[in-house]
């Protein structure tokens, strides 16, 4: 199992453990599950946890009761095929995004149908909900579904129409995110809201909950603020370069836990990449130019840098795509993975970091059966015990 060190400068760095041949050193960052850490159990050595993420915006013309059972569908056979973990995007109002607008509802249904398999919001925006609310659903499925829960959670930066439809102001996201994340940490570790003459505390108890909690950040300094919380952080928005963006959240996290959390912890980084495996680069980059064209005026507001670069330039940048081979040497070769994250949650679609242009892909069994199967292994990862 990997384990946290530490620098000659004392600085807390990426863990490191033993490759999947037994000899050497190689890249990791596998921390175990929260099940796991509670109970003391190590897990088998690998460099990952490895999950998927979904945005769950389905195809067109297919209902929303299909789309959900499809969901569920797919999440069991997932964790048939060792999948250790889901994450379901959060989406109010469904505007051409997701349909999912109450991730631990479709979650319970998941947990009714699986036993083993993780269940993750990725994310669910804090300044939304009631955080009261929000602690009692999660507490609730965490029971339901023995302790499985991961609550990732975000300021809700790219959801600004979301904000007046709830009464609330776009740029008081982040002082919202901080008064609502405390109340879920007093919550979740079993404070009291009232103080203790009059106790009101959460129920069910969920204290391991406290130690599932993950943050979804759009800069550094938001990065230091969930290490020093001792919370997960959650990294791989399609428009953030892996070096310059993502690479710079997971530096600014580890030595904010290094500075401030127990010794023997460890911190937890999950890292969601966009992938699709096709005969070539060139098929995959023919398929999705009209849509990806389309989908463009968006992102091009929303990150700038992305408007000079062709189809080609744009996918290399912001997916990992093409051949299997093709797949696994872009990831091998990501500066913000392996090595660092503790829990890999690839979406085996491009949907929504090239528009709509491969749908119900992430949702695809035999796709996520390509990635467990041959990409993932040649990445070290092997399926856990069942």
């Amino acid at each position: 199992m990997s384990e946290v060190v530490k620098d000659a400068a004392g600085q807390l760095t990426a863990p490191r453990s033993p490759g999947p041949d037994g000899g050497g050193v190689a890249p990791s960052g596998a921390a175990p599950a929260a099940s796991e850490r509670s109970s003391g159990e190590e897990p088998a050595a690998n460099p990952f946890h490895l999950g998927f993420f979904t945005q769950a915006a389905g195809v067109a013309g297919q209902s929303d009761a299909d789309l959900f059972a499809r969901i569920v569908d797919t999440i069991v056979a997932a964790e048939e095929l060792g999948y250790e973990s889901v994450w379901v995007g959060q989406h109010h109002f469904a505007l051409g995004s997701g349909r999912v607008s109450s991730p631990l509802v479709l979650l319970a249904a998941v947990a009714a149908k699986t036993r083993r398999i993780r269940l993750g919001t990725a994310i669910t925006t804090l300044p939304l909900e009631d955080p009261i609310r929000l602690a009692e659903d999660a507490a609730m499925l965490d029971a339901i579904s023995g302790g499985r829960v991961e609550l990732g959670i975000g300021a809700g930066g790219g959801d600004r129409a979301a904000f007046g439809a709830f009464g609330l102001d776009y740029d008081d996201r982040r002082g919202l995110f901080d008064s609502k994340l405390a109340t879920l940490h007093t919550l979740f570790s079993g404070g009291s809201l009232t103080g203790e003459d009059d106790p009101r505390r959460l129920g069910p108890a969920a204290p391991g909950l406290r130690d599932r909690v993950w943050h979804s950040v759009g800069t550094p300094e938001r990065a230091t603020a969930a290490g020093e919380a001792g919370d997960g952080l959650l990294i791989g928005t399609f428009a953030d370069h892996p070096l310059h963006d993502q690479k710079a959240k997971i530096d600014a996290y580890l030595a904010a836990w290094g500075r401030t959390q127990p010794a023997q912890s460890r911190p937890r980084i999950g890292a969601l990449r966009f992938t699709y495996v096709g005969e070539s680069r060139a098929s995959i980059e023919e398929r999705v130019e009209r849509e990806l064209n389309v989908f463009r005026q968006f992102a091009h507001q929303y990150k700038p840098d992305l408007a000079p670069l062709d189809t080609e330039g744009y996918l290399r940048r912001v997916t990992r795509y093409g051949t299997v081979e093709d797949v696994i040497a872009d990831l091998r070769d990501d500066p913000a993975l392996l090595g660092y994250v503790t829990d890999f949650l690839p979406t085996v679609g491009l949907y929504p970091a090239a528009g709509n242009s491969t749908p119900g892909a992430d949702l695809d069994i035999e796709r996520l059966e390509l990635f467990a199967t041959r990409i993932a292994p040649a990445l070290g990862w092997r399926p856990p015990a069942a």
